[in-house]
């Protein structure tokens, strides 16, 4: 069976990208932020045995040398919000001839392809499966045909969008699937706890642990 795993990207721009992290970080040192965590993910997910397509927010031409030098097709997202255009992008690639699909974002930086694999391994008995955020989101979202109505109605950027999409879920009778919790980066306190995590990882390699 075929599962494609897409990845949401935005181009690095500052004033535009992560500015929660302001005045934390400065515009450029922002922009720079969100290229760091955009490229973890990236390798990361190199070692995936599934069919990765970086769906892009934009045309802009850094997202065209990320697709490039990953080696992944890019795609536009399509629609006037967040949840319009991870419904259309899934829609897609299942009437493409995925069997399952996969969406995840570049802000995680637990993001691992084995938290992936555990995705694929749960969508072979749910019909969604979830990777819930702290922050009271999700990192992961993945289903084995479409299910538009669990996008619509939805506060995005707010702690209520995991809450509200199990809602629509149960209301569709949709069976889904949690894995385990992870993090993202948003705020100030997240990019502090990155750096920490960035430290412990050097660390270790430095060690040899």
């Amino acid at each position: 069976m075929t599962t494609s795993l897409l990845i949401f990207a935005k181009a690095p721009e500052p004033g535009l990208s992560k500015t929660r992290l302001m005045p934390l970080l400065d515009a450029q040192e922002a922009a720079a932020a969100h290229e760091q965590l955009s490229r973890r993910v990236f390798q990361a997910m190199a070692t995936s045995q599934l069919s990765i397509v970086l769906w892009g927010a934009s045309e802009h031409p850094t997202l065209v040398d990320w697709a490039a030098q990953c080696g992944w097709p890019l795609r536009q997202q399509q629609g006037d919000d967040l949840g319009e255009r991870m419904a259309q992008a899934l829609a897609d690639e299942l009437a493409g001839g995925a069997e399952r699909a996969i969406l995840i974002g570049t802000d995680c930086p637990l993001m691992s392809a084995n938290y992936v694999a555990q995705a694929e391994a749960a969508l072979a008995s749910a019909d969604v499966v979830l990777g819930p955020a702290e922050d009271g989101g999700y990192v992961l979202i993945g289903c084995s045909r479409a299910v538009p109505e669990i996008f619509r109605g939805i506060e995005w950027g707010t702690n209520r969008v995991l809450e509200q999409t199990l809602k629509s879920a149960s209301q569709a009778q949709l069976r889904v699937t949690l894995l385990n919790t992870l993090w993202d980066v948003d705020r100030p306190e997240d990019w502090r706890r990155f750096l920490a995590l960035q430290a412990a990882e050097k660390k270790k390699t430095t060690d040899g642990v």
